[in-house]
Formats: structure tokens, sequence, C-alpha cells
């Protein structure tokens, strides 16, 4: 296991009396323990710690610091360098154009999962019932659907309570709660529910392999559950493929976030499944494929 060993904060800069001088220390830590956007994520920091955006901040540089403001700020950036996620220490991730709060225990929002949520609002008819977020998290794409689509019922499904709490704070913070219901659930199986009432299933679910390499910020700082599957990586696509096939009606949709070089085996899986359409893939900003998309068959 790779040594993230804490280092020690008790002995801070005298110099560093302004937010320039302390952005640019807190810029070589970074950039010594290998943090890439090291310049970005010192602002975002000293920014938090100041209650400044990123543009009064950068308007502020040559303003004086107090010492707790130093301490505090020194505190996160050497939090930060032994890789504990950005987001955890700020309590907020991006996503879309909002943000969500999220706190050790609760998945950290991906930019890739944005464009599951766009493909789902393309192809969700609200009017043929609702949308079930699998594996809600933070309620990221749960909240977006209802965002997108104010005509739109959603219900959002995790196992894990601390994820279902912020979820459900998200939501209100953002005016949408009345619209989602959040249900703690493993998958779908235990979902008593009618396959008249559901117009599409859509989920991020965990699908990295016990043994992949994966950055220390996620295999040491965020909940297991929510990125590993199991030993293949499929474990997860081998429920939800499935359980939705026995939830959703005729012409209703599955969208399924997919892992890296796991398109021929998710379609593999959803060819065994039966009585699906041919799955459409859409792929990413690196042109890796992201998003199936698939249907359930016409009744003949």
């Amino acid at each position: 296991m790779p040594n993230y060993a804490r280092k020690d904060t008790t002995q801070l800069p005298a110099h560093l009396s302004t937010v320039g001088s302390a952005l640019h220390e807190a810029e070589q830590s970074l950039e010594s323990a290998g943090i890439e956007g090291a310049r970005l994520e010192a602002t975002l920091l000293l920014g938090h710690v100041l209650g400044y955006s990123r543009a009064q901040l950068l308007a502020t540089l040559l303003d004086p610091l107090a010492e707790d403001q130093v301490s505090s700020f020194f505190e996160l950036t050497t939090r930060r360098a032994n890789r504990e996620p950005l987001q955890y220490l700020r309590g907020r991730a991006s996503f879309l154009d909002f943000e969500l709060e999220v706190h050790p225990g609760v998945f950290i929002p991906r930019p890739e999962t944005e464009r599951v949520v766009e493909h789902t609002l393309k192809i969700w008819d609200p009017t043929a019932g609702w949308a079930i977020d699998v594996g809600t998290g933070s309620g990221a794409i749960a909240i977006a659907l209802a965002r997108g689509n104010p005509r739109g019922r959603v219900l959002a499904v995790d196992q894990s309570p601390a994820a279902l709490e912020a979820a459900a704070r998200n939501a209100t913070r953002l005016g949408v709660h009345d619209r989602i219901t959040f249900v703690q659930a493993d998958f779908l199986r235990a979902l008593s529910l009618s396959s008249s009432n559901i117009g599409i299933i859509v989920s991020n679910p965990p699908y990295v392999a016990n043994n992949d390499e994966v950055d220390p910020e996620v295999r040491y700082h965020e909940p297991r559950k929510a990125w590993a599957s199991g030993p293949t990586g499929m474990e997860a696509y081998e429920r939800i493929i499935p359980e939705s096939a026995a939830l959703l009606g005729s012409r209703r949709y599955l969208v399924l976030e997919l892992g890296y070089g796991q398109e021929k085996a998710v379609r593999g899986l959803i060819q065994d499944s039966g009585g699906w359409t041919k799955p459409h893939v859409r792929a990413d900003l690196n042109n890796i494929p992201r998003v199936l998309a698939v249907c359930r068959k016409r009744n003949s």
C-alpha cells in the first residue's frame, strides 16, 4: 500500500501574510504531493476558508491574512496533500449547473455522469412513469432529472442511510424535494412497484473490480460500496439488468453508465437477459463508451 502518512502542519511559514503568498506556498506544497491543478485547488481551498469566490480571491492577492486563516488554510492544504478529496474538504461538489453537499460516506459525483443525465432527459417521457435512480449517492442524477424535467417524478434508491440523508438535504436546498422519493434498498428487487408506474431506470452503478488501480482519493476515502463492484467489476450490472427487465414495461428504457472497457460485457448481459432492443451507446468527452441506453421490446 502506498504511504500517505500525514505531514506535520504545526510549523506554518511565518512569511505567509497575504492571500498571494499563501496561495503560492500552498500551490508548491500540492505540486510536490503530485496533485494536478495545484494552483486551482489551492485557490478553491483558500476561497473556502475566507468565504470568497474565485474571482474575489484573485482580486485580493495583496490583502493580509489573519493567523487563524493561515492556520485553517494550511490544515486543509496538508489534508489535500495527503490525498483527501477536495470535495470533502470543501463539503461540496459541482455537478452540471449546481452544487451538492458531499462528505465522507457519500460518493462524489463525476463529470462523466453528467452525460448519463443529458441522455436520460432526452428519452424520458415523464407521462410514461417515474424515473428510478439506482444508487443515488449524493442525489446527483435524481436531482438533475427533477430539475431538468419539472413534470417528472423520481424514485431515488440507495442502500446507505448517510447517502440518502445527504441526497434529501440536497434536494431540499435545490427545491425539488417534493418530486423525489428517497428509498433505502439494495438495487431493485425489494421494491414494490407496478411496471405501469415506471418510465425509465437509470444508474451509475459501482463498476470497479476489487483489484483495479484507483486513485488514493477513491480507495482510501470514498465509500467502497459505491465504487467497487466485486472481483470482476460486472456484479452490479449482473443484478441491475435482469431486475430492470422484471420491472420495466414495453418501450421503457434502462440507462447505465459504463466503466472503461465494459461495453462489450454489458451488451452481452443485455442479450442474455432477453427482451431488449439493440443498445445505443454514447461516448464521453474522451471518446470512451460511457452511456448505454436500451429499451424493452414491444409486447407482441
